[in-house]
């Protein structure tokens, strides 16, 4: 293995075998019990055109999301794909949100960018809390492909359905107005 070409992160492995076991663990805490969150928002053009498949970002803020997922009212759609956001459903107290949160400083990885009839998706895969969200930076996993057509083939039947209600409120819209892992100048927020 040519350490010329690994990322300054993954030079302490010793040997290939053990980067491989590395990349199996952390693929192992973000994959399995995947489920789609979604958070609906208008973005400028000039912030939603930064989002690349492949970049990683991190939130400063808690990320407000619902397990409620049907049609949109807004221009863009962050789909963020997890196994470990908070559910504050029973915290409520009858908004119907269904409302998760993500934790502070949580870090996504861009899978897709798709535009359809109009509204565009952001799907965001929500990496581990650990540092074995460093992986995600140099590696591509060929679930991730399987997970972005299924993710784009829901998103676009979604598209078609009536929002929900309590989705498409401004209580709600407002509480999910700003970017995710950028300010509202278009910063994306350092990644460590």
């Amino acid at each position: 293995m040519n350490n010329n070409y690994i990322s300054p992160h993954f030079r302490n492995f010793s040997n290939e075998a053990d980067l491989i076991k590395k990349a199996e663990e952390a693929v192992n805490q973000t994959i399995p019990g995947l489920t789609m969150f979604v958070r609906d928002v208008n973005l400028p053009d000039s912030l939603a055109q930064k989002y690349e498949p492949g970049m990683i970002i991190r939130e400063k803020a808690f990320v407000d999301a619902s397990m409620r997922v049907m049609g949109m009212v807004t221009t863009h759609r962050y789909a963020i794909l997890s196994n470990h956001m908070a559910d504050f459903g029973p915290y409520e107290h009858g908004t119907n949100w269904g409302l998760c949160v993500a934790a502070r400083d949580s870090r996504f990885k861009v899978l897709a960018v798709h535009k359809y009839s109009g509204k565009t998706l952001i799907l965001l895969l929500h990496l581990p809390d650990n540092e074995s969200w460093r992986v995600f930076l140099n590696a591509q996993f060929s679930i991730e492909e399987e997970i972005i057509l299924s993710s784009i083939g829901r998103f676009e039947y979604k598209c078609n359905l009536a929002p929900i209600p309590e989705l498409a409120a401004d209580s709600w819209l407002v509480r999910c107005s700003f970017p995710i892992g950028m300010d509202d100048e278009g910063n994306f927020f350092e990644i460590d």
